[in-house]
């Protein structure tokens, strides 16, 4: 899947942590968040894409490994 713009899921260091916004909805930001929590939510984002990727019927080999 791809999208007409870059930038679609954006992650974004400041002093205060880590926040993720999107293209989509320019003012919207989470909250910030420290390093781990980041890499954490990323990886359990990714799990959930290789499952919904299985059930498509795709080698979830296409995504590939952190």
């Amino acid at each position: 899947m791809s999208y007409a713009e870059s930038g679609e899921v954006r992650i974004a260091g400041s002093a205060e942590g880590w926040r993720v916004g999107s293209v989509s909805a320019p003012g919207l930001w989470t909250s910030p968040v420290g390093w781990n929590v980041l890499v954490t939510e990323i990886a359990q984002f990714v799990k959930a894409v290789r499952k919904d990727v299985v059930a498509l019927g795709v080698e979830p080999g296409l995504i590939p490994v952190l």
